[in-house]
């Protein structure tokens, strides 16, 4: 599938890939910190933002598609930084196809099962359920969670996902494909966990064992799950230490362009 991305930027190449709901605009704030000295993609996933839809939300399939971006790109080992559902796409990228990943920082996810309350909330009360309180009853925790956080600048959901086709994959995203819990891989894996976040349990490096050996903890205890709202700049603080840069910043990086991918053979 040829997914839309935004690109900024000179030097070595990072990719963005957003959570479940959310969208590269999600990165912005981030991407425009990091491009000075590294060429950013923000990557709308499928079934998000301005990329195509398909009934099938699979890790290996999203992941598949960032390999035909990387290629089409003639990128060689791009760092990948995947946040929620979009870290785990980078792992099974990671664990199925190891030579076209460069450095890997995850950031909130896990290659374990997770967030299943909110998913089956979703499932049964429906999107308007869970954005707007019932009669007498309180919104959703999931409602919480979708809702724009305008005072960070930040939207937590992107209307553009489209629901219908995201839905009945939900219990299949909550969790991480058995196929690839039976490889491991010696790069190392940069976690950013959140201390407020209940998605990696323990916040340990036991949660990526043992598909992921060699896992660095790196802890943001006053974040929750969407750290890239909540606490930007110690995010932005943790990438630019791990992930690779030129020598100096560019003197102007271009101006942010919108790309999609010629058409898949």
């Amino acid at each position: 599938m040829d997914l839309a991305f935004d690109v900024a930027g000179h030097g070595p190449p990072v990719l963005l890939l957003h959570g479940l709901f959310a969208s590269s605009a999600n990165w912005r704030r981030v991407a425009d910190a990091l491009a000075p000295a590294r060429r950013v993609y923000s990557v709308d996933l499928r079934n998000h933002g301005r990329s195509p839809s398909s009934a099938d939300m699979s890790y290996c399939a999203m992941a598949d598609d960032v390999l035909r971006l990387i290629e089409r790109e003639s990128l060689e080992r791009p760092a990948i930084v995947g946040h929620s559902m979009g870290g785990k796409v980078a792992m099974a990228l990671a664990l199925a196809t190891p030579w076209a990943v460069g450095r890997l920082v995850v950031i909130d996810a896990a290659p374990q099962r997770g967030l299943e309350g909110w998913t089956q909330d979703l499932v049964q009360r429906g999107a308007a359920g869970a954005m707007l309180p019932d009669a007498g009853l309180p919104a959703s925790a999931l409602g919480h969670w979708m809702m724009p956080r305008l005072d960070a600048g930040d939207a937590y959901f992107d209307w553009r996902c489209r629901l219908g086709l995201v839905a009945p994959s939900l219990h299949e995203l909550a969790g991480f494909p058995a196929l690839l819990r039976c490889l491991s891989t010696p790069a190392l894996l940069h976690a950013i966990v959140a201390g407020r976040s209940d998605c990696v349990r323990p916040p340990l490096a036991a949660a990526y064992q043992p598909m992921f050996p060699r896992t660095r903890i790196h802890l943001i205890e006053q974040a929750g799950h969407w750290v890239h709202a909540d606490r930007p700049g110690e995010l932005v603080a943790r990438l630019e230490a791990l992930l690779p840069a030129t020598g100096r910043p560019a003197a102007r990086p271009p101006a942010l362009r919108t790309e999609t991918l010629e058409k898949a053979r």
